[in-house]
């Protein structure tokens, strides 16, 4: 590797080579390289070689490092500073399989190409880091030696504290000039280690790099869901929400929409990066807001009428002081209520999958009577269960509709490890680009698909799935997803008391309106209809 780039530090013609260091994400590798590919893309590269440093390894499975080639420095920053998979990324001055090799690599570079880094007056600091490995005092201070050794510096040296070998703390001064030894250690059997303090394996790969910038993440803390004003059941991480918007593109100026949107997590994320944002969702509760009664459960303290509002979702974009949603409005997946034409972006969503909220969409179970007239406006229709696949082929279809040519849909999908491809519907109109898997838990796991739309549909074109109902006994990983999560036992369970308390509401309600008053917004026709004890409706 690498013996064809000529100097180190230079890739092919017209670039440059760069080390990156990502994140150690048990369970959910397959989100680094895609998307480094995503946000490559927003910058109009679309073949940048790149390679894990470990024999091998084409996936990440064993790596944190990665050495890739970008056309300048500018790309490389833009790319790194946005993302949330990347620790940090470096250009490297010197490489090797040992010490020894990697800096006289440095000394090959050149003390031309170093001093613009080394210079009187600036300041610097050489942080060290293992992956896979320890470095003890003893073998830092043999790094250091042999860096000065390699390097001219005639800077001053500033120990800044660097949170965990990686990030500086923001409130924390940091040297101008940060430079990293990294190595990357992996013990096989009845081998010994290489070099003293790696005291956990021997030494696979070895380089001395420029840091050029830490990777995105310090806006984790920033957006932590403990400091969210707003919050419901199914309110995403920060981490996996600015993943949403980063495999959507995006950026300033685009319309994004959330048709599931809830506490609208995957909104705040998106208007971060100066999007036009707009929301929707079945559940009025949830959108219309909570009432700030800290003795009562959250789940409890959805307000039953508008003039109990105290908090909304709203109320998340102004806390971060970023521009607030055009609307978010109840709409239905199945029955979209928007203008037809390209308007979206992107359409981004968590769609619910019956474990902490159940899918649902307009109908009845049972006999429809008709609205009286003075009672229709305002009316909220009831609603009845919404299978996951059926969620998905409106998803598609609704995408295909009102994505603009070129515009993206991402949203995450409950599987277990029985998951196949076959299990997602298809649409004419959508190609898929990314396919990321998350392992939760030995029984179950969710991934983050991303679609994107290539041309208008034409009549009649439709999602598909190459399960059929027809086909007995074969069915895909996420459906009847909340029995394969609770079991049937449990889910039954869950049924009962879900409906239980519905009964209970019904009958509450009903006690209210034969008293003459309000009670649970029966004015704002909150609840379904119902029949009194006189019959009348």
């Amino acid at each position: 590797r690498g013996s064809g780039r000529g100097r180190e530090g230079r890739g092919a013609a017209g670039t440059m080579l760069f080390l990156i260091l990502f994140v150690n994400a048990v369970g959910r590798y397959s989100f680094r390289q895609a998307e480094l590919r995503a946000l490559l893309e927003m910058e109009g590269v679309t073949d940048a070689p790149m390679v894990w440093t470990r024999d091998g390894d084409t996936e990440g499975k064993d790596s944190a490092f990665m050495e890739i080639e970008l056309p300048s420095e500018d790309v490389a920053r833009r790319v790194a500073q946005r993302s949330v998979c990347i620790k940090g990324i470096y250009h490297p001055w010197g490489r090797g399989k040992t010490q020894e090799e990697c800096f006289e690599g440095v000394k090959a570079f050149g003390a031309a190409n170093m001093e613009p880094y080394c210079r009187e007056g600036s300041t610097f600091k050489i942080n060290m880091y293992s992956y896979g490995g320890k470095i003890d005092t003893a073998a830092s201070k043999v790094v250091i030696e042999r860096a000065f050794d390699a390097v001219p510096f005639k800077g001053q040296v500033v120990l800044d504290k660097t949170k965990k070998g990686v990030k500086a703390q923001s409130a924390d001064k940091r040297a101008s000039h940060q430079f990293w030894y990294c190595e990357d250690t992996m013990k096989e059997a009845g081998e010994q280690t290489a070099v003293k303090g790696s005291c956990t394996g021997a030494l696979r790969g070895v380089w001395f790099c420029r840091e050029v910038s830490t990777g995105g993440r310090e806006v984790l803390a920033d957006f932590d869901l403990k400091q969210r004003e707003y919050l419901c059941s199914t309110s995403m991480t920060a981490e996996n929400s600015f993943l949403v918007a980063n495999f959507a593109h995006a950026s300033a100026g685009k319309l994004l929409l959330d048709p599931f949107c809830g506490s609208a997590s995957l909104l705040v994320a998106a208007a971060k990066f100066g999007c036009y944002t707009m929301g929707g969702d079945i559940d009025l509760r949830v959108i219309r807001g909570k009432e700030k009664n800290k003795q009562m459960p959250s789940h409890c303290r959805y307000a039953r009428t508008v003039d109990e509002v105290d908090i909304t979702p709203f109320d998340n974009f102004r806390q971060y002081g970023l521009k607030e949603p055009l609307d978010i409005v109840r709409c239905d997946n199945a029955r979209p209520t928007w203008r037809l034409g390209s308007l979206f972006d992107a359409i981004i969503c968590d769609p619910p999958y019956g474990v902490r909220a159940g899918a649902r969409k307009t109908g009845c179970n049972k006999e429809t009577k008709p609205i009286p007239e003075e009672l229709r406006e305002g009316h909220i229709p009831g609603t009845i269960a919404y299978g996951i696949s059926d969620v998905l082929s409106d998803l598609l279809d609704m995408s295909a509709k009102y994505l603009a040519v070129r515009g993206r849909l991402v949203f995450w999908l409950p599987t277990t490890p029985d998951y196949k491809v076959e299990d997602l519907p298809q649409h004419p109109c959508m190609e898929m680009l990314y396919n990321c898997e998350e392992v939760v838990t030995a029984k179950w796991q969710r991934r983050l698909i991303t679609m994107k739309k290539t041309r208008e549909p034409q009549e009649g074109e439709r999602a598909v799935c190459a399960i059929k109902e027809e086909d007995e006994g074969i069915e895909a990983a996420h459906d009847n997803f909340a029995v394969k999560y609770f079991g049937k036992q449990g889910a039954d369970r869950r049924d009962d008391s879900k409906e239980s308390t519905r009964s209970k509401r019904k009958k509450r309600a009903a006690e209210l309106a034969a008293e003459g008053r309000q009670g649970l917004g029966w004015q704002e026709g909150q609840m379904e209809n119902f029949q009194e004890k006189d019959g009348q409706t």
